[in-house]
């Protein structure tokens, strides 16, 4: 009997919530009916017992006394069943507004095979990505503080020593080195947070040609150095886009290249269309990166070793600002070490994309 009773409450646990209202509703026009036709019997077997006639409006006032106790009784249950669910998600909700980056729908709801549990784990998958979202914009006033008190305290330094007579150029040139430093930092620091917000238009475009564009750009900023820049990618590739966006992600990653590869060095790039997707390739001979720091050099301002982007020149954002780009488009990006040396790094889009990013 428990084995019977165990399967019929697995059987409604599994049900969709919508099902379970519509089979409330067919228990509660067939209790209805029953419990109509059992309340004129029960009372017309009284009423003749008393020698009394059962009249028709004694039926239809026994018949809706009975239903409305049915029916008051599966509402009270249904009723109380919502108002349990209701709360629990307010109550979420409510810690989520006010700052509670860890709240999040329980696995009781969460773990229903329902509509419910599709609105709870939903639920929880947007507060994740708002508190992930939360934890970027705290690490990136932190480290935007840590990079702009540098330049702000050498500029202090350089126009105290503009204020004598004599003023070496060395010390000229150093305000000027220190100016354009901030402004590259502050134009990187708006573009990274303008594809934060997501508010570019999405459009189709051909990835291929974008590719040539940048490559043919970098190949000639490579060929003072001496670098060969060799690229592959098929005649054209349509994807749907922010063409703005791709492009400075796919030139950060090839400058990032180009940044580390030693003079005479080579870098390869490769497009090709893959199962629905697109995948780029940018592989260098540079020193590549410890293991250890192959996700993380996607995070605004991180730097393997403390001088490595100030001796280059680099502010930092690059492959940030490609990371947000392509994530930004539904895509992913990583980076891994290539067994002959030097760094590859690699970027996967979908070719089609949802209306939502139109």
């Amino acid at each position: 009997m428990r084995g019977l009773f165990g399967r019929i409450a697995e059987f409604w646990t599994s049900q969709p919530l919508f099902r379970k209202i519509y089979i409330y509703g067919i228990l509660f026009i067939g209790s209805f009916a029953m419990l109509g036709e059992f309340g004129e019997y029960v009372a017309g077997d009284m009423l003749q017992s008393d020698g009394q006639e059962f009249s028709s409006s004694q039926e239809v006032v026994l018949w809706v006394v009975f239903t409305f106790i049915v029916a008051a009784l599966e509402a009270f249950v249904l009723i109380s069943f919502l108002k349990r669910v209701i709360g629990h998600f307010t109550s979420v909700i409510h810690r989520l507004a006010a700052g509670d980056q860890s709240a999040r729908i329980g696995p009781e709801m969460a773990d229903r095979n329902d509509e419910l549990g599709l609105l709870a784990r939903a639920f929880n998958s947007m507060a994740e990505q708002r508190a992930q979202e939360s934890a970027r914009e705290k690490e990136l006033l932190a480290a935007v503080s840590h990079e702009l008190r540098s330049p702000l305290t050498r500029l202090s330094v350089s126009v105290e020593l503009l204020r004598r007579e004599n003023v070496p150029p060395e010390f000229l040139d150093r305000l000027s080195l220190e100016t354009e430093r901030m402004e590259s930092l502050i134009s990187s620091i708006l573009e990274y947070s303008r594809m934060e917000a997501g508010i570019q238009a999405f459009g189709p475009l051909d990835m291929a040609a974008l590719v040539r564009e940048v490559v043919d750009d970098v190949r000639f900023e490579g060929s003072v150095r001496g670098c060969e820049v060799e690229d592959h990618e098929p005649e054209t590739l349509p994807l749907f886009g922010n063409a703005e966006m791709l492009r400075r992600a796919v030139e950060n990653v090839l400058r990032n290249a180009l940044r580390y590869t030693p003079d005479d060095g080579k870098i390869t790039v490769r497009l090709s269309p893959e199962h629905g997707r697109c995948r780029l390739s940018v592989e260098d001979n540079g020193p590549g990166v410890p293991e250890s720091a192959l996700k993380q050099i996607f995070r605004p301002f991180f730097r393997v070793d403390a001088s490595r982007q100030r001796a280059s020149g680099g502010t930092g954002m690059g492959l940030s600002i490609s990371e947000s780009a392509v994530r930004a488009h539904n895509g992913r990006i990583w980076a891994e070490n290539r067994r002959e040396g030097g760094l590859m790094v690699v970027m996967e889009l979908p070719v089609e994309q949802g209306l939502d990013n139109a």
